[in-house]
């Protein structure tokens, strides 16, 4: 489990700097990974963490490509409408 000092430190590196710097520390993950301003954080802690941000990143790119479609489907009936009434 994360504290709030750790999470907020995850957050500011980012997950892609998170994920490189989890590199060079033991595979298992009850390892302990250095080199955190906060200290020492369980690495599976820190993959629990990199797990919740990539399902984060996946729903919104999920909402991203819906409302991309609804505005298509808008946009394609939007012209039909106006060549299908512009041509009466």
């Amino acid at each position: 489990m994360l504290t709030d000092a750790q999470r907020a430190e995850l957050e500011e590196m980012g997950a892609p700097n998170v994920r490189a710097h989890l590199l060079p520390w033991g595979a298992g993950r009850g390892a302990d990974v250095g080199g955190f301003k906060c200290g020492n954080i369980n690495r599976g802690a820190i993959v629990d963490w990199l797990a919740a941000e990539h399902q984060h990143v996946e729903r919104r790119q999920r909402w991203t490509l819906f409302w991309a479609v609804v505005g298509g489907v808008a946009g394609m009936a939007s012209v039909g409408a106006t060549i299908w009434f512009g041509l009466r």
